[in-house]
């Protein structure tokens, strides 16, 4: 197709197009909301409206948020659903310091997840997540298909910080815990619930909810789907879409009681989806990179700015563009319950399949098309107790735990094929196998009746057995043989704390923690030399924090500061080496380990009921990131932005609900949501960068209680910003020369319903 036939179905929706209407947006937006971190004692009412008590378990216990001495974001079902949350991805607009990106080379259910500025780079198998992702205790270990869809939970937690003590992995950066609905022990008869909404772009949704009693007090069965369709919010030059949804999740839980004190939970779950790549959009091609180059001189093709598009959700490509894959897991719980004692085993076996299919040169032409396999399968086995002395004085928890996973994780591309005639074909195959083995515990002994002191550790080993091999095309040979490296690590990460109750509504702490992320080899190598060893990253983080609630739990204000000091950050270094062959310097790229950086800032969240059904509610979170020492060849210099992790992350909402006597209850919700400069390359490059933008979403719900009926309007970043999840510069000293955005989704508006029975 040539260049001069536009693929932009609408001249106005550029990015430059849209700055000065998400400015207006912001203006409005905060008038609005501004006068919601200034609410007035006086103005807070005298009567029964107060703020809900939320109760987490990410001490692996049942707690009251408040009384929980850790940086905790938690959102129970209904939280999300008046959010309009139907999968992971949705939290990283929504959470204060979380960032849930995307990644060019990993397809549109592969998530980069932060928190804090600490995450996970590269979706590649032989990289592991900083932030662990726990589905009913389950760890899942690949980034690969980690999109978890949201429909049958109960809640999720989003844990800041390191989290070793009580939770098998280790995992640097935090945690995000889900954990889905019960079967109902106590229920008589069946029950359930099914909802429907369709909106923008034909998505439709279709969720239901089934619990029957098998046998009373002793045995129950759950079983939930979910089906989500749409044709996607990106065009290409060919008429494929991009960025479309195509997916079924599966959810089955039988729970029995068999005996007093025992219960045992088998959770079976499948997720398949058949959908094209993300919306990747090409913004520049760099002419001093080698291919281009190569392409103006020695072929009547040209690859540069001819094939930038107009349209920010338009593309010139024409090659690969699937993402396809299955995911399932099954996992036995055995609870046994003695008094204060509980004693537990999870036993989970995943398995994914993922097919990533894509062209990151966003053009016609063959500079690099993509055809990305993953096959990964895990074991996990936690043995937990817990328990409490008589007098309440000491609680403690320990644990064992052990987890195993391979992965096949090849990565075929075709190069440039109209400069090399066809020939280059280039397939790196990647074995990967990872095991980790630990024990944990933490104890939290009552000092005085106000203060508590905790204390844990986590001992662990972990080892990498990797291995790789290059095949060509069209007829295979072997490019660069064999190889096969291992390695093993051993940790010792402790945590302390003390939390002082100043009354039963004012908790404030301390504490300090370390955490790791294991070390391994370099799954994007090259060459032979460059599939080198790094070393595991460490962080130390400190916390000091408030708890609080006001006028009878209608004003609440919870603040934490902290502060990480990294140890051997990994990241990709560049440098150049001697070719003896030819005598000239060729580019060498490996993964070190940065000798230290530190990461400052905290998380604010103030809550109001300034009258009955209305709810105020603010929350700011803080990141900044500095690279304290750098290593020669490191993109990064000391006063680079750290990569997806704005500096401030800014949201506000109001919440009013209107009684309509027997015609049930209106409720109206509006949030609004700023982020500050992100950076989605360690270059800090300025073509890649999202400037600071603000989403705005609102929900009007009906419920209608006797009728046991919910219909519902929504519409999603109303103000049509157009803003990048994802991007990737491959110039100064790349070989390809694009320069790719991976775009978040426009204004998008629905209706639905919900019915329970």
């Amino acid at each position: 197709m040539h260049p001069d036939s536009s693929v932009a179905p609408a001249a106005g929706r550029t990015e430059r197009a849209h700055v000065e209407r998400g400015r207006r947006g912001r203006a409005w937006t905060a008038l609005l909301f501004g006068g919601l971190p200034l609410v007035s004692p006086a103005a807070l009412p005298a009567g029964d409206s107060a703020l809900e008590e939320v109760v987490v378990t990410a001490r692996r216990r049942e707690e009251v948020l408040q009384d929980v001495p850790v940086s905790i974001a938690a959102l129970p079902r209904e939280a999300l659903r008046a959010r309009s949350v139907a999968s992971l991805a949705d939290l990283g607009q929504l959470v204060a310091n979380l960032t849930y990106g995307e990644k060019v080379q990993s397809g549109n259910s592969a998530g980069q997840v932060y928190l804090r500025g600490i995450g996970q780079q590269d979706t590649n198998s032989t990289f592991n997540p900083a932030v662990g992702i726990y589905v009913d205790g389950v760890y899942l270990g690949r980034a690969a298909a980690n999109d978890v869809d949201l429909a049958d939970v109960a809640r999720v937690e989003v844990l800041y910080g390191p989290q070793g003590t009580l939770f098998g992995h280790n995992t640097n950066g935090g945690a995000i815990n889900i954990v889905t609905r019960d079967a109902d022990l106590t229920a008589r008869e069946p029950d359930g619930d099914v909802e429907v909404d369709a909106g923008s772009y034909r998505s439709l949704r279709l969720a239901g909810h089934l619990s029957v009693p098998i046998a009373a007090e002793r045995a129950a069965l759950t079983l939930a789907v979910t089906h989500r369709t749409s044709e996607g919010y990106g065009t290409r030059a060919d008429g494929e879409r991009t960025a479309n949804t195509h997916r079924l999740a599966l959810r089955g839980q039988l729970r029995v009681a068999p005996l007093t004190g025992f219960e045992a939970t088998l959770r079976v779950d499948r997720t398949a989806f058949d959908e094209h790549s993300a919306d990747y959009r090409l913004v520049a091609v760099r002419g001093e990179s080698t291919v281009p180059m190569l392409y103006a001189q020695a072929t009547p093709y040209r690859y540069d700015a001819r094939w930038v598009p107009a349209d920010d959700y338009g593309s010139y490509a024409t090659g690969p563009n699937r993402n396809a894959g299955t995911v399932w897991g099954a996992s036995l719980t055995l609870a046994w319950h003695r008094g204060a004692t509980r004693l537990q085993s999870i036993s989970a076996y995943r398995q994914l399949g993922l097919d990533s299919d894509f062209d990151p040169d966003g053009s016609p032409l063959a500079i690099l098309d993509v055809y990305n396999s993953v096959r990964q399968h895990q074991f996990s086995q936690e043995l937990q107790a817990s328990g409490a002395t008589k007098s309440g004085g000491l609680e403690w928890t320990a644990g064992l735990y052990y987890f195993s996973e391979t992965a096949q994780d090849n990565q075929p591309a075709n190069v440039a094929l109209e400069y090399f005639h066809g020939a280059a074909n280039f397939d790196p195959r990647l074995h990967v196998v990872n095991s980790n083995v630990a024990a944990y515990g933490q104890a939290i002994a009552r000092l005085t009746p106000a203060l508590r002191l905790t204390i844990g550790a986590r001992a662990g080993h972990d080892v990498a057995e990797d291995s790789r091999v290059v095949v060509s095309y069209p007829v295979p040979t072997v490019e660069q043989p064999f190889l096969a490296r291992s390695a093993g690590w051993s940790s010792f990460l402790p945590r302390i704390g003390l939390d002082y109750h100043w009354s039963a509504d004012l908790m404030g702490y301390a504490s300090v923690a370390e955490g790791a992320k294991n070390g391994g080899f370099n799954g994007r190598a090259g060459s032979l030399a460059e599939f080198n060893r790094y070393e595991p990253e460490k962080v130390w983080t400190g916390e000091l924090g408030l708890r609080s609630e006001w006028y009878g739990r209608r004003l609440r204000l919870n603040a934490t500061a902290f502060y990480s000091t990294y140890s051997d950050f990994q990241i990709l270094l560049n440098r150049s080496v001697t070719d003896p062959a030819t005598g000239r310097p060729v580019p060498f790229s490996f993964v070190g380990n940065m000798p230290s950086a530190v990461v400052r800032g905290g998380e604010f969240v103030l809550s109001a009921v300034p009258r009955a059904g209305l709810t105020l509610e603010s929350s700011v979170g803080i990141a900044d990131g500095a690279y304290r020492r750098v290593l020669s060849g490191a993109p990064v210099t000391t006063a680079s932005q750290f990569v997806n992790t704005p500096k401030a992350t800014i949201s506000v909402a109001t919440e009013l609900s209107q009684p309509l006597g027997d015609a049930g209850q209106l409720v109206l919700r509006l949030d609004y949501l700023h982020k500050t400069t992100i950076q989605y390359d360690y270059s800090n490059s300025p073509l890649v960068a999202q400037r600071p933008y603000g989403l705005m979403n609102a929900r009007l719900t009906w419920h209608l209680p006797r009728r046991r009926a919910t219909f519902f309007l929504y519409g999603t970043n109303l103000a049509d910003v157009h803003y990048a999840v994802g991007g990737l510069d491959d110039g100064a000293g790349g070989s390809l020369g694009e320069v790719v955005k991976l775009m978040g989704p426009p204004r998008q508006l629905g209706a639905g319903g919900e019915m329970e029975f």
